[in-house]
């Protein structure tokens, strides 16, 4: 079975900017991401129940991408990174970005994939979850920043489908 696709980074960046509504610059990491432990983990697999893929992003990315999403003040996604836990409307719009992004993952000739859920730390990731993370088969580092909300980390991980 073929890779699944990898984005290319301004692909990323336009896709967010388009589902957002506001300009997000994406831009790659200077070295591999490091996520702490209440990291958002969004879980791909491809039509046969195998695990795909991995998006990893910081709390503070995915309040700010749930928010933006949902149009909820950038004060609201501030407060939830500082109590380190997303309320469940910014839970839910994450959510749904995540399954948006789905679609950057899948092309012609490539694996079709699709979301299934988010890991909302890295304890709760499964042992498939933490084997993809310590060696993924491709990975894409990038710096994330929404306009008007803030940014951080995330890293896409490809799993070896083979």
């Amino acid at each position: 079975m073929p890779d699944i696709h990898m984005p290319r980074i301004e692909r990323l960046g336009e896709q967010l900017t388009s589902l957002l509504g506001k300009e997000t610059t994406v831009t790659e990491s200077a070295r591999a991401n490091v996520f702490e432990g209440d990291a958002h983990t969004a879980r791909y697999f491809t039509r046969d129940d195998k695990l795909a893929a991995l998006c990893q992003v910081d709390l503070a990315v995915a309040a700010f991408l749930g928010a933006a999403l949902a149009m909820v003040p950038a004060g609201g996604a501030e407060e939830a990174v500082k109590e380190g836990e997303l309320g469940a409307n910014l839970v839910d719009a994450y959510s749904e970005v995540a399954n948006i992004m789905a679609g950057l993952l899948c092309s012609d000739g490539y694996p079709h994939v699709r979301w299934i859920s988010i890991a909302r730390s890295l304890d709760a990731l499964t042992d498939d979850d933490k084997a993809v993370v310590a060696n993924p088969k491709k990975r894409i580092d990038v710096q994330i920043q929404i306009e008007g909300y803030g940014g951080g980390k995330m890293t896409i991980l490809s799993a070896d489908l083979g």
